[in-house]
């Protein structure tokens, strides 16, 4: 069993648990999925830091595949709202910003549904639309529509989608590598410059070292793999 196949049973079997208690809560399906994931022997879906507060953005990826990998969301309403509040809204957000609405449009919604828009909920809507392309449910190019409509709509978070947008390369540099798409140094220069370029988001090209320690994290890719492209970054 592949290693986004590890994460997905962990997700499935932390959600089946969380639906057999009467009383759900954000806290416990925090402790809930940490367990699932230790038990696959599975890191969450990370950079190369793991800060405090990594279980608790898991919850993206329980919902996700609850709602479209399950499609549960309807049948546990109660459950999905008590748990999910946040995760709802983000949902709803990502969905603005890859329709056609104007980036001041954009704006406004957003700041309707989210009216206290911080740092924090930025990163968390931007890993929300990653998620949902490494669980393939929609293809990279949603990753870079909203990358480029929450700049152009919130040009005061410009830091933070930068950030993001490093982590975005270093995972989809890793796809390719894993899928055998990239096998060698220049394969691997032009497409991170290419995906730089294409996000629209200046000085967002990661360095080769954050690179190998997102495709070891995300993909498992071997050592030896990763030394041949990398020249032992």
């Amino acid at each position: 069993m592949n290693i986004k196949r590890k994460r997905v049973k962990a997700y499935v079997d932390a959600l089946g648990e969380l639906l057999m208690v009467d009383e759900p809560s954000r806290e416990l399906a925090v402790d809930l999925v940490k367990k699932a994931l230790d038990r696959e022997n599975v890191e969450p879906l990370r950079g190369a830091s793991k800060p405090d507060d990594i279980y608790e953005k898991e919850l993206i990826s329980l919902y996700i595949i609850g709602c479209k990998g399950l499609g549960i969301k309807d049948e546990y309403k109660y459950m999905f709202e008590k748990v999910f509040h946040k995760e709802i809204k983000y949902d709803r957000i990502v969905q603005v910003l890859i329709s056609n609405s104007t980036p001041h449009k954009a704006r406004e919604i957003v700041l309707e549904i989210l009216p206290t828009l911080s740092e924090v909920d930025v990163a968390k809507i931007l890993r929300y639309a990653l998620t949902l392309y490494y669980l393939d449910f929609e293809e990279p190019e949603v990753v870079v529509n909203v990358i480029r409509k929450l700049r152009d709509a919130f040009p005061e978070h410009e830091d933070t989608i930068r950030r993001f947008t490093k982590f975005f390369i270093a995972v989809k540099l890793a796809d390719e590598i894993s899928c055998g798409s990239i096998r060698n140094r220049v394969e691997k220069e032009i497409r991170k410059q290419l995906l730089s370029i294409k996000t629209g988001i200046e000085k967002s090209t990661p360095s080769d070292d954050y690179v190998v320690k997102v495709a070891k994290v995300m993909f498992n890719i071997p050592s030896k793999t990763l030394d041949n492209i990398f020249g032992g970054s």
